[in-house]
């Protein structure tokens, strides 16, 4: 039968097994980071340990995303896809054995963490560049929303799943599917029939010039990864690392933090519905307005409300944050030529990355010191203000969607 509306983009193979894979994938990263800080927080319950697991994560990455940008216009992005995946697999497992063991320590499950970073970050340029070559210019939003939507809906059931798993028999089976997911995964992506080399003919530093070139000739752009730069650092200490904290310090245990961050997942899940449909004019400024629910959650983790409303407030954060991203990736991907996109995508995930090691470590450390409340209470002030004075600025306000019939900005330009 034909797919007809948001849905017809499914008709396409190569895009449906590209979903497949990020959905296997998903299922198992989605429970992981339950399992992760727990069992930590097992063995020791300061939040700066917990702080330093998470960075490692990230630090790797700040060092090779530029180059990851750089081999995901030159060579083929499928195989880099699959290595990204083939690595956290290995890595994923060695931590399940170690934990199963009780050989884990905050230092080997950093260095496990690091490594995986690594690998995440020569891929993730590739990720993000990738679906013009699997879909038409104008089936852009709806491929970006259909291949958000049915990971979020995973994030519904793997975390609260998870925080009970991890409740009933320990963290060690979590990680281990995580890994086979990795696995499986990298096996579906290296069926995907896309071209083995992007780009050729001309230097490495010439390639990184012409992207950064690409990158800061738009106020837009760049302005978007600054604000991003405040906006992830103090939501992931936020929420991702007091969250658990706050949760364990009430004695309320793993599987309501599984609960709060399976609210988040269906939060996701509703944004991603909205954006098959909604599709804004000036999608930049919806993207920016979107980003504001996020200090929700901070704000009433802080408050020590009860679970209703931390539910609530992750639920609206999520729908936020979904409809952000499909509007940031939609929006980059027509406005700039596909030759420069995974160079462009690099320069952005560097700069929203660029100050989360820092912020794990200093949120790690003041809310040892001053309390989760009071950092938390900060960070959603500092976050919303860093998001509102976009709203200030004309080219923000100038982008706009593409209609759907005009064709992709690199077949215009040529």
């Amino acid at each position: 039968m034909m797919l007809h509306g948001s849905f017809s983009v499914l008709r396409r193979r190569p895009f449906r097994l590209f979903v497949i894979a990020r959905l296997i994938s998903m299922s198992g990263s989605a429970m992981a980071p339950v399992a992760l800080a727990f069992t930590v927080l097992g063995f020791d319950s300061h939040p700066a340990s917990l702080a330093i697991v998470l960075a490692s994560s990230t630090v790797p990455q700040l060092v090779l995303l530029l180059v990851g940008g750089v081999v995901a216009d030159r060579f083929s992005r499928r195989r880099l896809i699959v290595i990204g995946n083939v690595v956290p697999a290995l890595t994923q497992a060695c931590v399940a054995a170690l934990v199963a063991a009780g050989a884990a320590t905050t230092a080997r499950i950093a260095v496990l963490a690091a490594v995986a970073g690594g690998a995440s970050a020569l891929m993730q340029p590739a990720m993000n560049s990738l679906l013009p070559q699997l879909v038409e210019a104008g089936e852009l939003q709806e491929a970006n929303t259909l291949l958000r939507l049915p990971t979020n809906v995973i994030r519904i059931v793997a975390p609260a799943l998870g925080g009970a798993l991890v409740a009933l028999i320990g963290p060690e089976w979590t990680l281990g599917w995580d890994a086979a997911s990795f696995a499986i995964a990298a096996f579906l992506c290296s069926r995907l029939p896309v071209s083995g080399r992007v780009k050729s003919g001309s230097s490495v530093l010439r390639d990184f010039r012409d992207g950064w070139s690409e990158f800061s000739s738009k106020f837009w752009l760049w302005s978007y990864v600054l604000s991003g730069t405040v906006v992830v650092a103090l939501w992931l200490g936020g929420y991702q690392l007091l969250g658990p904290v706050v949760v364990h310090d009430l004695n309320l245990g793993p599987a309501v933090w599984g609960t709060i961050q399976g609210s988040f997942a269906a939060g996701l899940v509703v944004g991603g519905i909205i954006s098959l449909k909604w599709k804004p004019t000036r999608i930049m400024v919806a993207c920016v307005s979107a980003n504001l629910p996020l200090a929700l959650p901070l704000l009433a983790l802080a408050a020590g409300a009860p679970l209703v409303w931390l539910s609530a407030s992750a639920v609206l954060a999520g729908i936020g944050l979904d409809i952000a991203i499909v509007c940031w990736n939609t929006s980059i991907q027509e406005q700039l030529p596909a030759a420069v996109l995974g160079r462009v995508s690099s320069f952005s995930a560097i700069g929203e990355l660029m100050a989360v090691p820092l912020g794990y470590l200093v949120v790690g450390a003041t809310a040892t010191t001053a309390g989760p409340s009071s950092v938390l209470v900060v960070s959603a002030v500092v976050m919303t203000l860093a998001t509102l004075v976009l709203l200030a600025a004309p080219s923000v306000w100038a982008v706009r969607r593409l209609p759907a019939e005009q064709p992709a900005l690199e077949d215009a330009r040529a």
